[in-house]
């Protein structure tokens, strides 16, 4: 059996796809939940769950949460068991993570994904997927449920590995969305309308994914409310970690990150990717809209 923990806004749509090709368990803190997902065995406890399944996988908000849950999965799991984690976390908490399990006989995978409830929904997400070859291989049946073509994308033979790109890639997606933002405001200030310029500016050579796929929604007055500004701070710490670790300075990535943490501290562990957007509005006296 396949047993899923969290059942949260992207587990939901992730365990119903997975039910039309595995028979699949699943549990969640919040027992509410159960009854969520057709189909679906509900377990009463974690380790009730780890005991049952051949493949783990777990979908948590974090590194903590992460943690909380393999300390009781761990020790239930069968020798021989996979876990495929695909949250989003930390590479120390990972490679931690995955050396115990090594130790108990239970092969991972780490694939932190990329994508939205709709994504998850249709099978359209992305994974930087690692592990070693034969973990991986055991995997790739449960990721090519949820994966567009070309979504799984291997990131090294480490547990860590896919983290590290996630991390990486979601700061990188953070400093360039205030950038855009700012350049936007600047435009703005100086009267461009905000349409024309970002059909301008996302043709050029500064054009960039988040002004392709992102910045309209913020037009309309979306910032992206799937994502808590407090799990955005709390990657960029955790990238803040890695750099000084590897003795790299990182002063754009820096300065985003002091963006991101006012924003925190303006509004709250509120909804919202783009709070610091919404911050750099505030600061300006001026929206970006249509």
């Amino acid at each position: 059996m396949l047993g899923l923990v969290g059942l949260g806004r992207m587990g939901t749509p992730i365990a119903e796809r997975l039910s039309h090709r595995f028979t699949v368990g699943a549990f969640d803190t919040d027992p509410t939940r159960e009854g969520a997902v057709a189909g679906v065995r509900w377990r009463p406890s974690v380790r009730a769950l780890a005991a049952s399944s051949d493949v783990l996988v777990t979908v948590l908000p974090g590194p903590g949460e992460l943690s909380t849950c393999l300390r009781e999965a761990l020790p239930a799991l069968r020798p021989g068991a996979l876990w495929l984690d695909l949250t989003s976390g930390d590479p120390a908490v990972t490679r931690g993570l995955a050396e115990e399990a090594s130790r108990r006989g239970t092969a991972v995978v780490s694939a932190p994904m990329g994508g939205s409830v709709a994504e998850a929904t249709a099978g359209d997400l992305s994974f930087f997927v690692s592990g070693n070859d034969a973990a991986v291989e055991r995997a790739l049946p449960v990721l090519r449920t949820l994966a567009r073509p070309g979504g799984v994308r291997r990131a090294g033979a480490r547990a860590e590995d896919g983290q590290t790109v996630k991390l990486l890639a979601n700061a990188l997606w953070f400093a360039n969305a205030v950038a855009a933002a700012e350049a936007m405001l600047v435009g703005q200030g100086l009267g461009l309308t905000a349409p024309a310029l970002h059909g301008l500016l996302r043709d050029s050579a500064g054009g960039s994914r988040f002004l392709d796929d992102h910045l309209g929604r913020l037009l309309d007055g979306d910032y992206l409310t799937t994502f808590g500004i407090d799990r955005v701070v709390e990657e960029l710490d955790t990238v803040d970690t890695m750099s000084r670790a590897t003795e790299v300075p990182t002063p754009v990535l820096d300065a985003s990150a002091q963006l991101h943490r006012a924003a925190l501290e303006r509004y709250g562990p509120q909804p919202g990717e783009l709070l610091a957007v919404k911050l750099l509005e505030e600061r300006t006296r001026r929206q970006l809209r249509r």
